[in-house]
């Protein structure tokens, strides 16, 4: 009987050691999985940012009406444009924060990268869409706060750049 219980022993150590095994290798599994479920997920965020933007541009492009709506906007200001025009250019310019307020939400979660928020922020500065907004009565409809906060952050630090530039 004694020969018996060691050999019982082992197989138990054995089996047990490669249950171990099993289990570590079911979780560098899982893990190889969410890190490639991540790398897909940024992905889509950057193909489905660039989906939007160019159908936005696209459409833009083919409305004769959005267009010269758009270029009286900048040429004359707001107040130049008539009830009609006002609500296509605002509904516009909702359309561009929904899409950068979407964009933010997918860099506070990680599928946008600094860059790409960067060049978001950047593109309103360049594109003067802060200073539309606020010709359009739109500028308080950021949202989250936190975008706003980084959205007016970028216009000031641009104005305080372009003061500077000024007084040299």
């Amino acid at each position: 009987m004694s020969p018996k219980i060691p050999l019982t022993l082992s197989f138990a150590k054995v089996a047990n050691f490669l249950g171990v095994v099993g289990i570590i290798g079911s979780l560098i599994f899982v893990g190889l999985e969410l890190r490639q479920n991540q790398k897909l997920a940024m992905t889509n965020a950057y193909q489905t940012r660039l989906s939007e933007m160019q159908q936005a541009m696209l459409n833009l492009a083919l409305s004769n009406d959005l267009a010269a709506i758009m270029v009286k906007l900048k040429l004359e200001g707001a107040d130049a444009l008539t009830e009609a025009e006002l609500y296509r250019a605002r509904t516009w310019a909702k359309g561009v924060q929904w899409r950068m307020e979407s964009q933010y939400y997918q860099y506070r979660q990680g599928f946008l990268d600094d860059l790409a928020i960067n060049r978001t922020l950047d593109d309103i500065i360049t594109q003067g869409l802060y200073e539309e907004w606020q010709d359009l009565g739109l500028s308080d409809r950021l949202y989250p706060p936190e975008w706003r906060h980084m959205v007016e952050n970028r216009v000031d630090h641009a104005a305080d750049e372009w003061a500077t530039e000024d007084n040299d």
